[in-house]
């Protein structure tokens, strides 16, 4: 029984991580697919198959790209779903002043920070932010999310005295910047979106190929997150509940959590 359970763990563990190589392309191929996933190729192939079989993964002319069962899926997520509820109004009006640039709206999860919506714009071909993509390392998002933490988290790649004097100038202005450390060519700003609570559960962020576009949309950004903060804060109650026991979690997590059910 512990050989048979052992062995599922790895069937689950090389399939989510085919998906999570799926997760950062539009479209990949099995050779590349089976060496970032470190499987064996044989190993990959099986998986995929089973994976299309179940709607969670596409296959078309031997490439493969996340299926629409996935999608549907990751769309039901209750971060993403509390979030999408409370700024697609904000983020519209925030495209209408940024036209042409890439929005994106961010919160951290198990040590990634992760894209749960937002509008897709010019940086596309080079990065592409839509749901579901994991931001790499020295993003606004994280700076500006690390910075927000009562302990803030020092990025890899700062030393402390730097650190401390990005939190500092992070938390004067509400606004986290980064310029092409991040990506290459890419330039972004971020602020922080808070729960009722004040908490700071997501980032919204600007990302753009010309970089003399970023510090002009911070104010517009500002407000894009206060707007999304605020319909958090608004979204109605949902009826009594049932407390679960189990370990804790997260607080923001939790709250977040707590608003999806409301827009349920």
């Amino acid at each position: 029984m512990a050989r048979s359970g052992a062995e599922g763990r790895g069937v689950l563990e090389g399939a989510f991580a085919l998906m999570e190589v799926l997760a950062h392309d539009e479209e990949v191929g099995l050779t590349r697919l089976a060496n970032d996933a470190a499987l064996p190729k044989a190993t990959a192939h099986r998986l995929l198959g089973q994976l299309v079989e179940l709607g969670a993964v596409q296959s078309h002319e031997g490439r493969y790209r996340l299926g629409p069962r996935t999608f549907r899926l990751g769309q039901a997520w209750h971060p993403a779903r509390a979030l999408r509820a409370a700024s697609a109004q904000p983020l519209r009006e925030l495209a209408a002043v940024a036209g042409g640039v890439s929005l994106s709206l961010s919160v951290p999860e198990a040590g990634h920070i992760i894209v749960v919506g937002g509008m897709r714009g010019e940086v596309d071909e080079v990065f592409p932010l839509r749901s579901g993509v994991v931001l790499p390392p020295g993003s606004a998002a994280e700076l500006v999310l690390a910075a927000s933490a009562p302990v803030p988290r020092r990025p890899a790649g700062w030393t402390a005295a730097a650190w401390a004097r990005e939190v500092a100038a992070i938390r004067e202005r509400g606004l986290a910047f980064d310029h092409e450390s991040c990506v290459e060519s890419l330039s972004c700003v971020a602020a922080p979106v808070r729960a009722a609570s004040g908490h700071v559960v997501a980032a919204v962020a600007v990302t753009a190929l010309d970089g003399k576009l970023i510090p002009p949309l911070g104010d517009a950004v500002g407000r894009a997150a206060s707007m999304i903060s605020a319909r958090l804060a608004r979204l109605p109650e949902p009826g009594a509940r049932a407390r679960r026991s189990g370990p804790a979690v997260d607080r923001g997590a939790s709250e977040l959590a707590a608003a999806a059910e409301r827009v349920r």
